[in-house]
């Protein structure tokens, strides 16, 4: 029986092999294009999930010290006054510091801003020991914590609790204390809600 003469199977032209390879290429190209995206959007969560945490912690750990504000008296000069005062970089109030186990008990807190030589500014806080009111206050040997780091904006207002009016500054020699401490901070992202403590009345 005589067979039939068959054609041989054509093979791709070099048209069609670059039209591939272009085809799988930009498939490639998407396919990174999207794990790219994918992580950087992992990236930015991470920022704000770190940011949000960040806030929290200044938040509650300023809460707990204002939550435990003694209303006490020092000597100043002749007279006797409020142990509290406060400036738009920082406030001085009096309140225990139970993390320090045995050394714990009441101490005079402040918050300051502190600068270094690189022009960056941390939002720090300090504490000494309470002797009562004569004592005099040595904060070269204070206890100190860098709450955050790498602040752009720190600025303190306190509120009049018979006028409901915000001030920039608290004077010891003011009758009682401020109803409200208000904190604005902003970092490297932007500003911060603002953080607001109300203190505690009476202890």
């Amino acid at each position: 029986m005589r067979r039939l003469p068959t054609r041989n199977a054509r093979g791709f032209t070099l048209l069609e092999l670059l039209i591939a390879l272009a085809v799988t290429a930009a498939v490639v190209a998407l396919m990174f294009a999207g794990f790219g995206a994918i992580g950087r959007a992992e990236e930015r969560n991470q920022r704000v999930m770190e940011r949000s945490e960040r806030m929290l912690v200044v938040s509650q750990w300023l809460g707990r010290k204002f939550d435990g504000l003694r209303l006490l008296s020092r000597r100043d000069g002749d007279v006797f006054v409020s142990f509290f005062s406060g400036n738009a970089a920082g406030a001085i109030w009096v309140a225990p510091l139970p993390e320090r186990g045995d050394a714990g008990g009441l101490h005079v807190f402040r918050t300051t801003p502190l600068r270094h030589d690189n022009g960056s500014v941390d939002l720090s806080v300090e504490a000494v020991p309470y002797d009562g009111a004569m004592m005099a206050l040595d904060w070269k040997s204070a206890l100190r914590e860098t709450l955050l780091q790498d602040v752009r904006t720190l600025q303190w207002f306190y509120q009049d609790g018979r006028t409901g009016e915000w001030f920039q500054e608290w004077d010891a020699s003011k009758a009682g204390y401020p109803a409200r401490v208000r904190l604005e901070i902003a970092d490297e992202r932007g500003a911060w809600p603002p953080l607001v403590f109300p203190l505690a009345r009476s202890r």
